[in-house]
């Protein structure tokens, strides 16, 4: 929790992810690769809280590649988020199959497949007042299918949560 007595705290770096938000699920449940706010972008699929990279065992390559595609999406995430004059763009960018952010992510997450069952978490913008629930995977266009809260691909390793985005 940050102190609001300390003016400066949005400039400070951020805390350690606190224990109770560590996934600590048995049976390495598969991972997902999406935007937490947070340095790490790994998450369990099962209890949705993060996945320490020593748990998973990539390397430190695939760890810089992870970091560079975190800063890259948080680049249009936040745009979003602001609601300003890029969010139409950035959501575009978010929601495009073909747009670099989620090209770089779906690479990164057939190289995590060679570790551990992977799948991308798929931005929705649940806040529209026309929002319906994605029945079709926006890569091959086939039916979704659901797993517990999620909606999924699992050919293309594409997921979607019950309450869209992060």
């Amino acid at each position: 929790m940050q102190d609001k007595a300390d003016r400066y705290w949005k400039l400070r770096p951020a805390p350690p992810t606190p224990e109770d938000e560590l996934c600590s699920c048995p049976d390495r449940p598969p991972i997902v690769l999406q935007p937490h706010l947070s340095a790490n972008p790994v998450s369990c699929f099962e209890c949705n809280h993060e996945v320490l990279p020593e748990d998973v065992g990539y390397s430190s390559a695939t760890a810089e590649k992870l970091a560079d595609w975190q800063r890259f999406h948080d680049c249009f995430y936040f745009l979003w988020l602001d609601s300003r004059e890029f969010a139409s763009w950035a959501k575009a960018q978010l929601e495009d199959p073909l747009s670099p952010v989620n090209r770089r992510g779906l690479e990164l997450v057939a190289e995590l497949n060679h570790i551990r069952r992977t799948y991308y978490w798929w931005f929705e913008d649940t806040a529209t007042a026309d929002w319906k629930p994605r029945t079709q995977c926006p890569r091959c266009q086939s039916d979704l299918v659901e797993q517990q809260t999620h909606r999924l691909c699992e050919p293309c390793s594409v997921v979607f949560g019950e309450g869209g985005t992060v």
